[in-house]
């Protein structure tokens, strides 16, 4: 047997247990694919760590992956071998022993405080197609602006997860398959509950919280890069769901926000995590250097 005779049930497991996104499955097979089309091996069995490191290095040197590119797809490998070890074929993961390559040290993008009233201004004014749309997105925007939540965890959010009477909502099956809850700032509330009103009088009832305009059904990962795509036009500086969480985190440290209530409400597993933020702290940094008495 080989690796493609699994694609198809991969599929059905990734798709319906492990709740993966298509194009994310569709990356996994195609590595899966490349894999078995430059190695030699005639069977499963012939699949060990050092057959698929050499695969994964003589890649990088064909393609030039860089150390994040090759992180990637070693995972989607992982996850693949994963499968196959439930399905008892494996009785360990070959891909475990393949080391990851360091990545460099970037500071993470985040807008500033000129580029933030900038998009809210915007938010305000943009000529949307359908009035819902507009409530819709301000809604959103400020969800990001105000708890730093991943695109996918918002997309997934229900009506059933956000309880207004204790100023919270709930994120199920978040990054690493953790469920958490989050505090709704007083300011995002009204926001919020304006959407849901203007949403309920226009669309039938739907579980999910940010829907279609036009019909009950949840947003799609393509459907809100569209709209950080015109709003990014529109205030002329380039903007992405997760520069929205860099950018809550960033300014929640400058607001003296506790860096562990900070890994709290992210979803952070560990607080080095969350210090990476501290280094761009720059206004604090700042403040303390010029109470500092050097001499």
């Amino acid at each position: 047997m080989q690796l493609s005779d699994f694609v198809t049930s991969f599929k059905q497991f990734a798709l319906y247990e492990k709740n993966l996104t298509k194009p994310y499955i569709k990356d996994i097979i195609a590595m899966v694919y490349l894999l078995e089309d430059q190695t030699d091996c005639e069977n499963l069995k012939d699949y060990n760590t050092q057959t698929i490191a050499y695969f994964m290095q003589s890649m990088t040197e064909k393609r030039l992956w860089s150390p994040k590119t090759f992180r990637n797809y070693r995972q989607n490998l992982k996850t693949f071998f994963d499968f196959l070890i439930r399905q008892e074929y494996f009785k360990t993961n070959p891909v475990n022993a393949i080391a990851k390559p360091r990545l460099p040290k970037h500071l993470l993008r985040c807008l500033t405080k000129n580029q933030i009233q900038k998009l809210i201004a915007e938010i305000h004014t943009f000529s949307w197609t359908y009035p819902l749309e507009h409530w819709r997105n301000m809604a959103i925007i400020f969800m990001f602006f105000y708890t730093g939540i991943r695109m996918s965890e918002l997309l997934n959010l229900k009506n059933q997860d956000i309880n207004f009477e204790e100023s919270e909502f709930y994120v199920r099956q978040g990054k690493g398959s953790k469920d958490r809850t989050v505090p709704l700032h007083p300011k995002l509330v009204p926001i919020l509950k304006f959407y849901l009103g203007k949403r309920n009088e226009r669309l039938p009832v739907s579980s999910y919280l940010f829907t279609s305009v036009r019909s009950c059904k949840a947003l799609t990962p393509k459907n809100l890069y569209a709209i950080f795509k015109k709003l990014s036009i529109k205030c002329g500086f380039k903007m992405t769901p997760h520069m929205l969480r860099h950018t809550f985190a960033k300014l929640s440290l400058e607001a003296n926000l506790n860096p562990y209530d900070l890994k709290t409400i992210l979803g952070h597993s560990h607080i080095s995590t969350t210090e990476i933020y501290m280094s761009m702290d720059n206004e604090n940094i700042k403040r303390n250097f010029n109470k500092t008495e050097l001499f």
